[in-house]
């Protein structure tokens, strides 16, 4: 009896003519443009203001330098910042054209998962690649433009995983060309996302797949062959993957992420590949920021998932050679890609309180999609008719429901008016959904509103002085100032509690907020032409001494000077009043403010 692996070879390779490939390829970027329509109308959301929009780094050719440097970013991904200056440049504040780039590296990819399925002799490889393209779990690394950096690594990744297995079918020139080539596509795959550290080991297991024909001996050669061509890629890995630990270390600084005791991570890690598993193959209620998940001590039952991992792994390599070296080559890529993003070090995203995220999964989802994809294609294979109709009615189904689902979740990411909404009424305790909506209602000056969605972010992040500023912000709008003085002295009590925090820019702002609100407070409780109350005498000493303390750490803000000058200007304190008011001048020349309050202290010295 031969091996089943040998008995159903005959569906393994994939023979097109020339316009049949250029048909499916078409029927690829078909597809995927069809799907992700709707991103082409979509706006800025989310990260999108921080890393393009506010990013004052895209402005100029100094940014180029500290892109590189890492000075001032949060992490550090250079080549796709580099491309973010790029866009910046070409598009300026047009997001279309960012959509475009995003959309138009997608479908590369989908592309180059079917060539590289191909290349390991993957049947179905077509079929991975079109689903790829148009699974709906994939829309937010395509519809929101800050993902640019999971489509550039997963570009260069393949291209990295494809040049390496090209090796051993290469002439000695040609086949050092390859082997520098895949070092080179896998470094600037690092460059774009850290993510992708785990690359060496899947190159492994690619490289143990494709010897899996080859006699025991011949097979542990190029085992050993292909572990010492990778290593220098492990110990570029090692590097970049530190750097990115030290930036994500340094962009939390002080604030509490808590991920939990060691068997809490590792148990949350098995949860979190089953969790990720179950959404590729059933994508429904996908969402922007998923409910919270535990971090104290493990209860019993919660080993359950890692035991059955374990159990599912072992089980897959022990008959390997009767027919499942396919799963476990497949389940094995998929649980080495997510290694890195769930939870076993702590990661900036974890503040939200979740451990998962859509765009986690980007990388790992091409393995088991070949898993799947092979399976369609065995049956296929069957050659009865009855079979192969059923086959591909079922497949047709589910790509034409994963199509809808996407262009639907395409049409979620169209901007924060449609992203954060939705997030809510499926997670209606998603804090940094709340305080999105606090801002965007604040700027639209719907106060109320801003004040209820701040408020409830206070209530779930309270930790966060951020959020008490923003809240005390939309009181103060409401002129609820008593409760809007309060937020700003629990935010002001959380900055200064982190040395690392305490003379922040952050809290310059925090304190002009809070002497704005005593500064309005003691006019209100002083009545014309009558004695200051004491009351309002305390308020006006303590927002002038807010605002002086505010100027120590930022003396170049014009609008802490003017509003200085304007207190001291009503106290009738002319001569303290007149620095700040030459200050703001020389920063900001024209304004009117202060200018005519100015020239009003000096026409009344004549």
């Amino acid at each position: 009896m031969k091996p089943r692996a040998q008995r159903h070879a005959r569906v393994a390779r994939e023979k097109f003519t020339l316009w049949q490939q250029g048909a499916l390829i078409a029927a690829i970027i078909i597809a995927v443009a069809l799907v992700y329509l709707p991103a082409l109308q979509g706006d800025f959301v989310w990260d999108d203001f921080l890393l393009i929009t506010g990013n004052p780094l895209l402005q100029n050719v100094s940014g180029l330098r500290e892109i590189w440097s890492g000075g001032r970013t949060a992490d550090y991904f250079p080549l796709t910042n580099t491309v973010f200056w790029i866009e910046y440049h070409l598009f300026g504040g047009n997001a279309t054209g960012y959509h475009v780039v995003n959309i138009l590296l997608h479908t590369a990819n989908a592309l180059l998962v079917w060539r590289l399925l191909v290349r390991l002799n993957i049947p179905g490889a077509w079929l991975a690649g079109l689903i790829f393209g148009v699974q709906p779990i994939h829309v937010a690394s395509v519809a929101w433009i800050s993902e640019l950096k999971n489509l550039l690594a997963m570009f260069f990744a393949l291209l990295s995983v494809l040049c390496f297995l090209e090796l051993n079918d290469k002439p000695l020139r040609n086949s050092a060309t390859a082997y520098v080539a895949s070092l080179v596509f896998f470094a600037l795959a690092l460059l774009s996302k850290t993510q992708v550290v785990f690359l060496p080991v899947v190159i492994l297991l690619c490289a143990w797949w494709r010897d899996k024909n080859l006699d025991g001996r011949k097979a542990t050669h190029n085992i050993r062959r292909d572990v010492m061509r990778i290593s220098p890629f492990f110990l570029i890995a090692i590097v970049l993957g530190l750097v990115t630990m030290w930036f994500q270390n340094r962009g939390i600084g002080e604030e509490a992420i808590v991920i939990g005791s060691l068997p809490r991570r590792v148990v949350n890690a098995a949860m979190a590949i089953w969790w990720y598993a179950a959404h590729l193959f059933a994508p429904v209620r996908l969402m922007a920021i998923y409910p919270n998940w535990r971090f104290d001590s493990p209860r019993l039952l919660e080993w359950l998932p890692l035991i059955a991992l374990i159990v599912v792994l072992v089980g897959l390599w022990y008959r390997r050679n009767r027919g499942t070296r396919g799963a476990f080559f497949a389940v094995a890529c998929f649980i080495v890609a997510l290694l890195p993003t769930v939870g076993l070090v702590r990661m900036a995203y974890v503040r939200s309180g979740t451990l998962v995220a859509d765009h986690f999964q980007y990388f790992a989802d091409v393995s088991l999609l070949a898993l799947f994809s092979a399976g369609v294609a065995y049956a296929w294979s069957q050659r009865q008719r009855a079979i192969q109709i059923a086959t591909a009615a079922i497949v047709t189904l589910l790509i034409g429901a994963m199509g809808t689902y996407a262009f639907s979740r395409a049409e979620v990411y169209r901007n924060e008016e449609t992203l954060w909404p939705d997030n809510l009424s499926k997670n209606p305790d998603a804090w940094q959904a709340h305080i999105m909506m606090a801002q965007r209602r604040f700027k639209e000056e719907r106060y109320a509103e801003a004040a209820s969605h701040a408020a409830r972010a206070a209530e779930l992040k309270p930790e966060l002085a951020d959020i008490h500023n923003q809240l005390g912000l939309a009181y103060c709008r409401l002129e609820r100032f008593e409760e809007g003085i309060a937020e700003y002295r629990k935010a002001l009590q959380l900055k200064e509690a982190k040395p690392s925090t305490a003379r922040s820019p952050a809290v310059a702002k925090i304190r002009t907020n809070l002497a704005n609100a005593l500064a309005v407070t003691a006019e209100r409780l002083t009545e014309p032409g009558s004695t200051v109350p004491e009351e309002a005498r305390h308020r006006y000493e303590e927002a002038i001494r807010q605002y002086e303390e505010a100027l120590e750490i930022d003396p170049q803000q014009p609008a802490i000077h003017r509003n200085l000058g304007m207190l001291l200007v009503q106290l009738g304190r002319y001569d303290e009043a007149i620095p700040h008011l030459r200050a703001t001048l020389r920063i900001v020349p024209n304004e009117p403010t202060a200018r005519e309050l100015l020239d009003a202290i000096e026409s009344g010295r004549r």
